[in-house]
């Protein structure tokens, strides 16, 4: 594992939709240490790029009301949440450089600040409807996007 992992809890957190919270879970007992509220609709716990920090992406189901939360991984505390329109997924460019927003219902790719998550600029994504999963090339030249609503298909950035 990463230096920057050393002192994490060994946890699993669980984003909970339907009481918009996160479960988190000691694994070495299997048993539930915690929950704490989050934003509306949390779809995903997301690690940030250099490892020190999970993000909780909390979409708010298409609304503009959606928001991220930190998570300290050395206390499994949560932070202050932080205004997003929609962020259903999130990914972090392979150099750091920025926080890869999927703002699904807007059709569109928000590069924020990877610390502030100040908006930098958005990619709109029109000819995929449902953006969602992503992967870099082994290069770092491109990234493909899952587009799962419609017939599907693939996004080359």
């Amino acid at each position: 594992m990463s230096p920057a992992t050393t002192g994490a809890l060994p946890r699993v957190y669980v984003p909970n939709r339907s009481s918009n919270s996160v479960s988190v879970i000691d694994t070495v007992t299997l048993k539930e240490v915690d929950r704490f509220p989050v934003g509306r609709k949390p779809q995903h716990v997301v690690p940030s790029w250099d490892l020190k920090t999970l993000w909780v992406a909390n979409n708010a189901s298409g609304t503009n009301k959606g928001s991220v939360t930190p998570i300290e991984p050395k206390t499994g505390k949560p932070g202050h949440e932080i205004p997003v329109d929609d962020p259903y997924n999130m990914y972090f460019m392979p150099d750091g450089s920025a926080a890869v927003i999927v703002d699904e219902a807007y059709e569109r790719l928000d590069l924020r600040d990877p610390h502030t998550m100040a908006l930098k600029s958005a990619i709109p994504t029109p000819t995929c409807p449902g953006i969602n999963h992503a992967d870099f090339s082994a290069d770092n030249a491109y990234a493909i996007f899952t587009c799962e609503y419609g017939a599907g298909g693939l996004l080359k950035v």
